[in-house]
């Protein structure tokens, strides 16, 4: 039996002081923190390569989700101008997508949006998307349109250009929903300040898995790629 006043950490069998628990406790978290921390080259190796992987699967998660994410906005926010992104590196007929895309450009004038619109995309279809638009009621004296390149960064820097010499800096950006994210982040990083407003209803506006993927494919490319090799051209 235990003696009188020998306390709980007494042991009167084998003459020795057991430890207490709140010792006992700190000593086995000390052991699994130690085990935790790799201690060789080989397990430094080992844990770096593991964060690594995880990033990488991260990567293609949050580009989807900025695709989709960027597709639901529809800022209003008034302008300068109204920019109309030509679709002609989509695959298909890019007719029905392009008519789509003017159509909610004027929508976004006649509610005040921005007083110009402007259009890219090759010369020879300048004169169809201005008389696109002016079927829809938009003066053709705020029709604006410039030869661009057929992609996204070439459009878009062309745009800026423009906008920088007249002293303009914020955009209303009309192109479809998977492919705003894209549009935005490009837009941003040659200074503009993009606003979105994707089209709401026609071709080219549903967010299927295949146009989702394309974009977020696009996107991670133009994130570890194109993104450092553009210009701030709007300061």
């Amino acid at each position: 039996m235990s003696q009188p006043g020998n306390g709980w950490g007494q042991c009167d069998h084998w003459g020795v002081t057991s430890p207490t628990y709140a010792s006992s406790h700190a000593q086995v978290a000390e052991r699994s923190v130690a085990i935790a921390v790799p201690r060789t080259f080989r397990g430094l190796a080992t844990a770096s390569l593991t964060v690594l992987v995880g990033v990488l699967l991260l990567l293609p998660v949050g580009a989807a989700v900025q695709v989709v994410l960027s597709a639901q906005l529809d800022d209003r926010t008034p302008t300068q101008a109204i920019v109309v992104l030509d679709p002609a590196r989509m695959w298909g007929d890019t007719r029905p997508v392009l008519a789509a895309r003017l159509q909610h450009a004027a929508d976004l004038y006649r509610d005040g949006v921005a007083p110009v619109i402007i259009v890219t995309g090759p010369r020879r279809e300048a004169a169809v998307q201005r008389y696109e638009l002016m079927v829809h009621g938009v003066p053709s004296r705020d029709i604006v349109s410039f030869a661009t390149g057929s992609d996204t960064i070439g459009s878009l820097r062309v745009v800026a250009g423009v906008m920088r010499d007249l002293g303009w800096s914020a955009a209303t950006v009309v192109t479809d929903p998977a492919h705003a994210a894209r549009a935005q982040s490009t837009a941003s990083a040659l200074g503009i300040d993009a606003h979105l407003s994707p089209t709401e209803s026609g071709p080219g506006t549903a967010l299927t898995s295949e146009y989702v993927g394309r974009e977020t494919l696009a996107l991670l490319r133009y994130h570890l790629l194109s993104r450092w090799a553009i210009p701030e051209v709007i300061r």
